[in-house]
């Protein structure tokens, strides 16, 4: 009995570096073709006299594709392989992209807008408080006040004889009456955008002159009333109305200067209003001085402002509670887009690990990766049950052979 027990014992260290040798073997080769793993698995329990652990290890080495079967096609699978990795490779940074920008808006993006926000909060609190200790500073200046002022007054008397002008030279003016009455004179009138004496004539006409006036000066308004959202829009279109109406005007005058000039013979050969000095001269003095007009009008109604400090307060607060307004909306899609972040990182990470799981399979085809193993199991129990010398390693190599089946399949193959 102890002579036996000896031999078994000596027999287990033959395994054991039996195992060792098969490891660095393996170690050093890449793969080994195997024509039948029933075969192959009772030759190599006999070089390992059937020990479990070495059972171990050549499971692991099939799984690992270091034994796989002679039709493997390993160019093939290391394609396959390949491509499954770089789809890997792409999501990974695509992943690292999306924590990027997410990065960015949450740490970066979102505290600068809240910062921001409470900011203008503590200037409208500041502004209530400098209000109520009466230490606003409003920053009115009376000698600017009465500058726009006067020149909104100068500007206005100008406006008005302007327009009233140009109406009653565009649209009452009598030609024939001036070549007949001009004589001397009449070269004045050929070039004249103005009929100054026209309007400082008594006549019913004269109320159809101001009154048009007025009426542009209504449209110049205009732009200085209109409040939100497209108000800068709006404000433009309406200075293009104004535009197209002094255009009109002007071409209606030079029109009739050139008629003027036809009647008294000295006509232009090839008049056309566009190459006309007339038709700007008319937008210069009109358009242009209407500009002005609403520019100096403009300061005047912001410099007055200045003047009353509730007034001035409410107009800073209004400002500073539309900037706010502008910031929570922009807050607002950034918490949004921090969201859909959050939703395609999830996507792609969950799509990673789909991608690794076909990774894992490209490794090896689980059917014929479970075949293999049985096939070989079924070999080393083969040679297991030819010899009574080494019974007690059946057991051991049973529950191995279950474990490693059940970590890699999640079921339970029984070679039996």
């Amino acid at each position: 009995m102890e002579l036996t027990n000896n031999k078994l014992e000596a027999a287990v260290v033959t395994a054991d570096e039996t195992l060792q040798n098969q490891i660095e073997t393996i170690s050093k080769e890449k793969v080994e073709r195997v024509k039948s793993f029933k075969d192959f698995g009772f030759k190599r329990a006999g070089q390992n006299l059937g020990n479990s652990l070495s059972l171990k290890a050549h499971l692991n080495w099939i799984r690992d594709g270091h034994f796989v079967d002679e039709t493997f096609n390993g160019n093939e699978e290391h394609l396959l392989r390949q491509q499954a990795e770089n789809k890997i490779l792409a999501k990974d940074e695509e992943k690292e992209k999306i924590e990027g920008d997410k990065k960015t808006a949450t740490e970066v993006n979102k505290p600068s807008i809240e910062r921001k926000i409470k900011d203008l909060n503590d200037e409208i609190q500041q502004t209530n408080m400098d209000l109520a200790d009466k230490t606003l500073l409003t920053g009115y200046e009376p000698i600017k006040f009465i500058m726009y002022s006067t020149l909104v007054v100068l500007l206005s008397f100008y406006l008005l004889l302007f327009y009233a002008s140009t109406i009653y030279a565009a649209f009452f003016r009598n030609n024939n009456n001036i070549i007949s009455l001009a004589g001397g004179d009449i070269a004045l009138y050929l070039d004249s955008i103005f009929d100054v004496k026209g309007i400082f004539t008594a006549s019913p006409i004269l109320l159809i002159v101001y009154l048009g006036a007025f009426l542009f000066f209504a449209i110049g308004l205009i732009p200085h009333n209109i409040e939100g959202k497209n108000k800068s829009y709006y404000i433009g279109l309406s200075l293009f109305g104004a535009l197209i109406a002094d255009s009109m005007l002007a071409y209606k005058i030079d029109a009739g200067i050139h008629n003027l000039k036809v009647m008294a013979g000295i006509s232009d050969v090839d008049w056309h209003f566009y190459t006309s000095i007339n038709f700007y001269l008319v937008l210069l003095f009109g358009f242009a001085a209407y500009l002005v007009w609403g520019y100096m009008f403009e300061m005047m109604l912001k410099e007055k402002t200045k003047k009353s400090p509730d007034i001035k307060a409410n107009i800073i607060i209004k400002g500073l509670k539309e900037e706010i307004s502008l910031l929570r909306i922009e807050l607002s899609n950034l918490e949004t887009r921090i969201i859909e972040l959050e939703t395609q990182l999830k996507a792609i990470i969950s799509q990673i690990e789909q991608l690794k799981k076909e990774l894992e399979k490209r490794l090896q085809n689980p059917d014929a990766l479970s075949q293999n193993l049985t096939s070989f199991y079924m070999g080393w129990q083969q040679w297991l049950n030819s010899t009574n010398e080494f019974l007690l390693e059946k057991d051991p190599c049973e529950q191995t052979f279950n474990d490693f089946i059940q970590s890699q399949f999640h079921q339970e193959v029984s070679a039996n």
